[in-house]
């Protein structure tokens, strides 16, 4: 019950953190703080950080999601006009192929290496539990979504 109040109180903070921010510009962005804070909360619940591990797995994991974001937008300016995969020539489609297996070889380094900081702020267990979370959170946000489409 202590573990659980902590918690509570540890994503309390976190949201009047993100209160004290200045007003954003657009609903676009208040949709991606609002996400922003779901998705704190979640993870936090998922993996049962105390509030002594949240305080230093946030800002490993936030750092870790700020590169894995850049370069992946950085991908997609780069390569943005080939999504229709229709390839004037086969050396621009080689190209392309070339330069997203890289991509992703640069994601899984990135991720190794962010993997290997977290293992010494959180234990192995909750490091792996990790990925899961990830993936529940974006299942729960599309359901969400689409729940709301179809009102």
């Amino acid at each position: 019950m202590k573990k659980i109040m902590m918690s509570l109180i540890v994503i309390l903070a976190m949201q009047i953190s993100a209160f004290a921010q200045p007003e954003p510009n657009s609903k676009r962005e208040q949709r991606k703080e609002k996400i922003e804070s779901l998705r704190v909360a979640y993870i936090t619940k998922e993996l049962a950080l105390t509030p002594e591990e949240a305080q230093v797995f946030w800002p490993v994991y936030n750092e870790y999601q700020a590169k894995a974001d850049a370069s992946r937008k950085e991908f997609k300016q780069k390569y943005n006009k080939q999504t229709d995969y229709n390839f004037a020539t086969d050396k621009e489609a080689e190209d392309f192929i070339n330069a997203d297996i890289k991509h992703k070889s640069e994601e899984i380094e990135l991720m190794k290496t962010y993997y290997e900081k977290l293992k010494k702020v959180i234990s192995v267990k909750k490091v792996a539990k990790l990925r899961k979370a990830e993936e529940s959170f974006r299942q729960e946000l599309l359901k969400q979504v689409k729940r709301k489409m179809g009102e």
